[in-house]
């Protein structure tokens, strides 16, 4: 039986990551395209080769692999600069179509895109692959990979080369980057600190854990299904309830928890739930429940790397 090969760009990133090690323990031989080698932390497996490579140079020669995943991305340090608009297209429109572009001319068999669930037009109730889409917040990078999305499958259409693409929610577990709401939960509850949380904690967000995010991703090769998949957990999970559950998971006290007074509005500041029915479908899809996800996390990790944060707040 042949090994099926992968091609992987963004291999250094928090998802990026996860998919390299989940692809290199299912048996899969991976060419990882990155800026730095030296951060890509399988790099000592014999079926990873690395490629130095960013976004906008020549494609290096990958052969024709079962599948590239793309994953780099340009992320603005300030989402509402209007100065950044014109390098999010750059990066994440046009360097993705010339991914795609020079993938096929090798005979790269299908293209999976990581793209945003922010997409989706503010409305109530779960949002659907049918939903519209209107990106309200963070507009020009989440505008940059609408179009990618739309340039991607009109691509695959005319050149019969199946693309499928993952719209993520917000996605968490495992070497995620320090920043964000669930990392902060984590710091703060473990250190036994007291968390008091904005917006009355009706912030809501449909949180999605990593290892479901490349299941998905790794599933879609496999089964070589191609189209506009929802990658979420299916749920929406408010500010508080994250909170009071991460509390549960680490054996914090639920009174640690508090909320400050948040307007009427504070909900609608949140993101929709994705529905997941056209994954469960086609794809077997079955994501986790945040407590659940919390759960997988803190029993692979033991949440070590909040270590230095637990032992700083004990002295």
């Amino acid at each position: 039986m042949c090994t099926k090969q992968l091609v992987v760009t963004g291999a250094t990133g928090f998802v990026g990551a996860r998919v390299i090690e989940h692809a290199l323990a299912r048996g899969y031989a991976v060419a990882a395209l990155v800026r730095d080698p030296e951060r890509v932390a399988a790099r000592n497996d014999s079926r990873l080769r690395l490629e130095r490579w960013s976004v906008g140079s020549p494609l290096p020669v990958v052969g024709q692999a079962d599948a590239l995943l793309h994953l780099a991305a340009y992320v603005p340090a300030d989402f509402s600069d209007a100065r950044e608009a014109a390098r999010c297209f750059e990066i994440n429109t046009n360097g993705a179509l010339q991914v795609a572009m020079e993938a096929a001319s090798q005979g790269v068999k299908r293209l999976v895109f990581f793209g945003s669930a922010q997409v989706y037009a503010p409305d109530a109730g779960p949002a659907s692959e049918t939903s519209a889409t209107f990106p309200h917040r963070a507009s020009y990078y989440l505008a940059s990979k609408l179009s990618a999305e739309i340039c991607l499958i009109a691509f695959g259409k005319a050149n019969a080369m199946p693309v499928t693409v993952l719209r993520l929610a917000s996605v968490y577990g495992p070497g995620m980057h320090a920043t964000g709401m669930v990392p902060a939960f984590l710091r703060t509850l473990l250190g036994g600190r007291s968390l008091i949380i904005a917006d009355g904690g009706q912030y809501s967000v449909d949180l999605v854990y990593v290892d479901d995010v490349v299941t998905l991703a790794l599933g879609a090769v496999e089964k070589s299904v191609d189209g506009v998949f929802n990658a979420g957990s299916g749920r929406s999970c408010t500010s508080l309830e994250a909170a009071l559950t991460v509390a549960d998971v680490v054996g914090a006290d639920r009174f640690l928890v508090g909320v400050e007074a948040g307007g009427s509005d504070a909900a609608a500041r949140g993101f929709r739930a994705l529905e997941v029915a056209k994954a469960a479908k086609l794809l077997d899809y079955r994501p986790r429940s945040f407590r659940e996800g919390i759960e997988a996390w803190k029993t692979e990790t033991g949440f070590g790397q909040f270590e230095d944060t637990v032992e700083q707040n004990c002295r």
